[in-house]
């Protein structure tokens, strides 16, 4: 099967990359901005989302397509970031849509779409582990774009030229096999960042019994690299992606056990953003792609972004 990846040079798109290679399939990594050194096995395409051209170009020959691109960390910014974020995945997922389509006509066979969404669709969330089947209510500008991705990729595929799967990703974590780490907006790596003084103080909305549900970023790439192979013609499933869930204090707790000493943290006032449970229903995901997390506990996930913070430290230094 050859495989085209967007998103490939970021967080998630390296493990998958690594994944995918492993498992034996002609790999192409589609760049944008950032560059990386790939294994010899790795074919690199350079596109743009947004330059519909670009997109035919990378689509062309290829079986199926990781969509992994997409800039989850743009929040409360400016107007122009947020309507960036909104276009890449929005108007870039209709740009790859239609080139596939066209592909898949030209060829005369269906292709096969993994789709790397997110847990941000459901909003504010219940107090129980979430369902594909429960509303998914966004209320930031990352969760609708990712819904209204979602929704043009169920309409892709009724079309009979694609057969797709959406991941409602949770909470990555943990190091990449090239060394690749999370974002620094991620709570993990805030408290490392605040045990490790490298930043002063962590800010907590609330009391900290707020919930979240954490996976190593290798079982993500297994679960993607999974359900590539089970996508099927004319269908959209979607499934969650979760693996370990614990509160706010629990994760603070485990970076402060493993630093020797509390982590500093200010409370504040939750506010209307805040969600007080976002937890992960897995049961369908495990069944359907036959896939169960082995790395995901937060002990690991814990001690690897220490890992990755003091690699970074000592490059700087």
């Amino acid at each position: 099967m050859r495989v085209l990846l967007t998103g490939a040079s970021g967080y998630v798109g390296q493990a998958v990359v690594h994944r995918l290679v492993a498992n034996g399939l002609a790999v192409t990594a589609l760049e944008y901005r950032t560059k990386r050194r790939w294994p010899s096995a790795v074919h690199v395409r350079t596109g743009d989302l947004l330059r519909p051209a670009e997109i035919w170009e990378a689509v062309r020959d290829v079986d199926a397509v990781c969509h992994l691109a997409a800039d989850a960390t743009v929040r409360h910014t400016s107007a122009y970031a947020v309507e960036l974020q909104r276009q890449v995945i929005t108007e870039g997922t209709g740009h790859l849509l239609a080139a596939m389509g066209a592909e898949a006509e030209r060829r005369g066979v269906p292709m096969g779409l993994l789709h790397l969404s997110s847990s941000a669709v459901y909003g504010r969330g219940v107090d129980r582990p979430l369902r594909v089947t429960d509303a998914a209510e966004p209320r930031s500008s990352y969760g609708t774009a990712k819904l209204a991705a979602e929704e043009a990729i169920g309409a892709a595929a009724a079309t009979g030229r694609i057969g797709a799967i959406s991941l409602r990703l949770f909470n990555a974590g943990g190091r990449t096999p090239y060394g690749g780490a999370p974002s620094p907006a991620t709570l993990i790596h805030r408290a490392v960042a605040a045990v490790s003084g490298r930043s002063t103080v962590l800010t907590v909305n609330g009391d900290g019994s707020a919930m979240r549900d954490f996976v190593h970023v290798c079982d993500v790439a297994t679960a993607v690299a999974a359900g590539l192979l089970r996508t099927t013609p004319a269908t959209h499933h979607v499934h969650n992606v979760g693996a370990t869930p614990a509160s706010v204090l629990e994760v603070l707790a485990e970076v402060g056990r493993a630093a020797g000493r509390a982590v500093p943290v200010r409370h504040r006032t939750a506010d209307g953003m805040d969600t007080p449970y976002l937890v992960a229903d897995t049961a369908d995901t495990r069944a359907a792609l036959n896939w169960e997390p082995v790395s995901s506990g937060l002990s690991r996930i814990v001690a690897e972004q220490f890992e990755t913070f003091y690699d970074e430290h000592n490059s700087r230094s």
